[in-house]
């Protein structure tokens, strides 16, 4: 039903692929999806479970919610990484 959140405990193939070329490269942390839920509206709102594993050791593992836009046209983008 478009608007309304579905949750889903795997990642397709499609689902890796539109957060791996949303989310990009970060300094401090590589950022391993291991859920989603998805909302349709105009475009797709998507809401990653994350693993974030740091890439320095000063740093601490934890998870971390990303959210991505994925517009009808154009690349999806990451619009925002909360630590949980």
């Amino acid at each position: 039903m478009p608007g309304s959140w579905q949750y889903q405990p795997y990642l397709t193939t499609y689902d890796s692929f539109i957060f791996y070329n949303a989310i990009g490269e970060h300094p401090d942390y590589f950022y391993r999806p291991i859920a989603v839920a998805k909302q349709v509206v105009n475009g797709t709102n998507y809401r990653f479970m994350t693993i974030a594993e740091p890439e320095q050791s000063d740093l601490t593992p934890h998870f971390a919610i990303v959210e991505i836009y994925q517009p009808l046209e154009g690349r999806a983008h990451a619009a925002k990484i909360t630590p949980v």
